[in-house]
């Protein structure tokens, strides 16, 4: 499964001034379902589109902010 990264996500709603549960409240979800989002659970386009305007991006910079993928480290183990 893809995991996306939003730290910048993050970065965007703290500089305006919104934590989770206040976010949730201003696009009309559950602070829960945005934890769950914000864990890996797909947000929907119109939650995007709301996030978006809540927050002020712009639609050439969306994807930076929601599809960046996350990068996982790995071990290498010696045989």
């Amino acid at each position: 499964m893809i995991k996306f990264n939003y730290e910048r996500l993050y970065g965007r709603m703290k500089s305006k001034g919104f934590n989770q549960s206040s976010l949730a409240r201003k696009i009309g979800i559950s602070a829960g379902t945005m934890t769950n989002k914000l864990k890996g659970q797909p947000f929907k386009q119109d939650e995007i589109l709301n996030i978006c305007n809540a927050l002020d991006i712009v639609d050439e910079d969306m994807s930076s902010y929601f599809f960046t993928i996350k990068v996982q480290k790995t071990e290498r183990t010696t045989a």
